[in-house]
């Protein structure tokens, strides 16, 4: 009863939560400083509401939300304890590396998405990782079911930052730093079994995507980049440096007839689904084989779904590709 009273509540309250958004979701800037608790600050219960600042303007979440959705979110969710409401989709696209934490969630698709079924989920707490997903009036219609918080665009690339944000969120900051530590500890290792594996020797990654575009990921700052080069400190090769390095969001869209100039002695590849059959037409040519890693054996093959994504199990995930690959 109560399922479809809100059911009729929300679709009332559609209309007038669109003529309004513009009212009450102005654009701003992401709060810097801790979330600030409600007038009762003493009354640290389940019941106290807690106030946080996004890109949408201010919402009020409860101290301990327990039904979450977290769309592109649920890497962050599953590494604080958290078993969110349901698992994000693009199209065909899930992110097979969770499944086994999350492949049971009941299914959203981001590029038809069905606010319907989010009413009937009944979350305490809604957050949109990409600021995309809010666009088009959709963010007051989230709003309209439950406290929405929206991150921004650089979300990804400050993924540890945005870990506390969501561990302030649901009430587990100490977990979050948990998280972060151990990452830390890891790649401080890491980088120590790598130096004396492979020492400077040059390393690399190449994507063959799904629209049949080749690229070359760099850095410092990415998916790939991130981790290889600032995380690892491992070597890139001069054509990364060239083409894929700086502002130019991490990577580079380059052709067959440039490959030839990526002299580099260690190359990891990601496929993407739709990508096969161009990765097997260009792993059969000359020019692929003629490459210094292809040559002397050290071409790796890695999972675009974490590879191509952010999130502390995302990287802890590239950070075991790379030391079971390079280090002997």
């Amino acid at each position: 009863m109560q399922s479809q009273s809100k059911r009729w509540l929300f679709s009332f309250g559609f209309v007038l939560s669109v003529l309004l958004a513009g009212c009450g979701g102005g654009s701003g800037n992401i709060a810097t400083t801790e979330p600030t608790l409600s007038s009762d600050a003493s009354a640290q219960s389940a019941s106290t509401v807690r106030k946080f600042t996004h890109m949408m303007g201010e919402i009020e979440v409860p101290a301990e939300p327990k039904q979450i959705i977290g769309l592109y979110m649920e890497d962050f969710l599953v590494s604080l304890g958290i078993k969110p409401a349901a698992q994000t989709t693009i199209g065909a696209f899930t992110l097979k590396y969770l499944h086994e934490n999350i492949g049971d969630l009941p299914k959203l698709d981001t590029s038809a998405m069905n606010f319907e079924a989010i009413l009937e989920m009944e979350p305490d707490l809604i957050l949109l990782g990409l600021p995309n997903y809010a666009q088009n009036d959709n963010y007051a219609k989230y709003a309209k079911i439950a406290p929405t918080y929206v991150f921004e665009a650089e979300a990804a690339n400050d993924w540890r930052n945005t870990l506390r944000k969501v561990g302030d969120l649901i009430g587990k900051r100490e977990t979050a730093e948990k998280v972060l530590t151990d990452y830390e500890q890891k790649i401080t290792e890491g980088k120590q079994k790598l130096e004396k594996a492979i020492g400077k020797q040059t390393v690399a990654l190449v994507r063959v995507r799904s629209n049949k575009e080749i690229r070359l990921y760099g850095g410092p700052q990415g998916y790939a980049g991130s981790v290889l080069y600032q995380d690892l400190g491992l070597e890139p090769p001069a054509l990364v440096k060239e083409l894929a390095w700086g502002d130019n969001a991490g990577h580079a869209t380059i052709s067959a007839e440039v490959l030839p100039k990526l002299d580099v002695d260690h190359l990891f590849v990601v496929v993407d689904d739709g990508g096969k059959e161009l990765a097997e037409e260009l792993f059969s040519t000359n020019i692929w084989k003629s490459l210094p890693a292809v040559r002397s054996g050290h071409v790796y093959k890695v999972a675009p779904d974490h590879w191509m994504t952010f999130g502390p199990i995302a990287y802890n995930r590239k950070v075991e590709d790379v030391l079971n690959a390079l280090v002997k």
